[in-house]
């Protein structure tokens, strides 16, 4: 026991160097004094979105925001069963059906997260799109978009399904 404690503690420090806060955007997400960038404008930092591309990747994220309420509601209420299953003390083969289904709605979203993705990479100029750093920024920052009812284009968070 003592010996874990020694060589957790040691290991600490290195943990803390960066600086960057634990977010894992690089510098992509921050900006100054703490300011923390929407997903659209980490978007348009990353890639260098004209005025025009920026407007058009915004109407395209805005339109498939509204396209996924059916699965960001499946997926609400799949996940809800699985606790109720549970809560219910259901048998094992009602529980596994209900997380089934949970999966098939989080595989939904993901399609419907990734084909955003797609479709705003096609927006992009041939020399935007070798921006490999911009590329990694937004497939992370993908996950969980659409997730809210409200709005997607806040500052990211740890959200998730």
């Amino acid at each position: 026991m003592t010996l874990a404690l020694v060589f957790g503690l040691a290991a600490w420090p290195q943990a803390q160097r960066g600086g960057r806060g634990g977010g894992g955007g690089g510098g992509t997400q921050g900006g100054e004094n703490g300011y923390q960038y929407s997903r659209l404008e980490i978007l348009a930092n990353g890639f260098n979105l004209t005025k025009d591309q920026k407007k058009e990747v915004k109407t395209l994220l805005d339109d498939a925001h509204k396209g996924a309420a059916q699965t960001r509601e499946a997926l609400a209420s799949s996940h809800a069963a699985i606790g109720a299953a549970i809560a219910a003390n259901k048998s094992q083969a009602e529980i596994d059906a209900a997380v089934k289904e949970y999966a098939k709605q989080a595989a939904a979203m993901t399609e419907l997260e990734m084909k955003a993705l797609a479709d705003v990479l096609t927006k992009l100029e041939p020399d935007q799109r070798t921006n490999g750093a911009a590329i990694r920024s937004a497939f992370f920052m993908m996950r969980g978009i659409f997730l809210d009812d409200k709005k997607w284009d806040a500052v990211p968070d740890s959200r998730s399904y």
